[in-house]
């Protein structure tokens, strides 16, 4: 494998474990998102535990690191980028959700994923938040309605004859939305 492909997802894997729920807590006083709702480090619980500009300040960093990290990636990488951009948007999103920074303990990757893809795919983010919120009122279960939801992400990308690169990415980032999914596959809300 090319050095610049470990070094991009290196890079991609440590830009997604800055936990910027919680340093934005610290640096501003709101509470720890990790005190509030789930017990995650994103911008949902920051919005319950610091309020409105403390999610949607979250938020937008976790969307940045994501979007930055398909950046640096096509900055560093090599032609072609397929590999490369797959496994940073894999990355990015993995550091996220387990970041060695908080002990493996962080968000769902949604914000993250959505910036990774941003950089690509505008359209199959927002089918796949219509379905979202569709399947949501369907099935009444948050984790399989996101996951049910992000399997459109593959396959509006291919539907719509994306590049190779953009399909991969795509691809990746949906199997690792899945896979920290996964575990609320049986959870019950409140």
């Amino acid at each position: 494998m090319d050095a610049t492909i470990l070094l991009s997802t290196a890079l991609a894997y440590l830009l997604g474990s800055i936990p910027n729920g919680v340093l934005a807590a610290r640096l501003f006083g709101w509470p720890d998102p990790r005190t509030h709702g789930s017990g995650h480090t994103g911008g949902l619980n920051s919005l319950r535990g610091g309020g409105l500009l403390a999610g949607i300040l979250v938020t937008a960093l976790d969307v940045g690191k994501g979007a930055l990290a398909i950046w640096l990636t096509h900055r560093l990488g090599p032609e072609p980028p397929v590999l490369g951009m797959a496994l940073a948007g894999a990355a990015v999103v993995a550091g996220h959700n387990w970041p060695v920074s908080t002990g493996f303990k962080g968000g769902m990757g949604l914000a993250t994923s959505g910036g990774a893809m941003l950089t690509h795919a505008v359209v199959p983010l927002f089918i796949a938040a219509a379905a979202w919120g569709l399947l949501l009122r369907v099935i009444r279960h948050k984790a399989r309605a996101v996951m049910a939801a992000a399997l459109t992400v593959p396959l509006s990308l291919w539907l719509l004859r994306a590049d190779v690169e953009t399909f991969w990415l795509g691809a990746a980032v949906t199997a690792v939305v899945l896979v920290r999914h996964l575990a609320d596959w049986n959870r019950v809300y409140d």
